[in-house]
């Protein structure tokens, strides 16, 4: 099997394309003493709570300098200034949403039916008993849906990670 040697040529151009390669830098939250670390890179979204002001900024990484981040290209936060950062936690987020998005339909649904055969009641005990059970879960779930990370160097740090030249 002969190779084109205009192909391997391209092929190599590709592979070892490092001029259109660019570096940027990465904030990380990490439990010290532990493996465990969360990463943020430009365009990701973060939610967090700053010292002075007291305030909560939530919104996308804008930039990542070398002590600081900046939030929809408005906010600029120094590390020293964020106590807590705030994470979605996706397993309960997923529960909170299949339990709304399986009890109002059911509910909505049955109803409809009921209407539609004239029944009496129109909806049954079993279905507000089970549609009333999976939108209180949902409601009870709510808040597990997020976690904060405090960010006192005991607990949680962040860090950035500086890979410019």
């Amino acid at each position: 099997m002969k190779f084109n040697p205009s192909v391997i040529l391209v092929l190599l151009c590709f592979l070892l394309n490092i001029s259109d390669s660019q570096t940027q830098n990465i904030l990380i939250l990490e439990r010290p003493g532990t493996i465990k670390y969360f990463k943020y890179e430009v365009n990701d979204w973060i939610k967090l709570s700053t010292s002075k002001p007291d305030t909560t900024i939530h919104g996308f990484i804008s930039l990542i300098n070398d002590s600081s981040i900046t939030i929809d290209r408005v906010n600029e936060v120094t590390l020293k200034n964020i106590s807590t950062i705030i994470r979605k936690r996706w397993g309960f987020n997923f529960l909170q949403k299949l339990f709304i998005t399986a009890g109002i339909p059911y509910l909505l649904i049955s109803t409809i039916n009921g209407v539609i055969n004239n029944d009496e009641p129109v909806v049954p005990t079993e279905t507000l008993i089970i549609s009333g059970s999976l939108i209180a879960a949902a409601i009870v779930v709510t808040p597990l849906t997020s976690r904060k990370h405090k960010t006192d160097n005991k607990k949680w740090r962040v860090k950035i990670l500086d890979f410019t030249d």
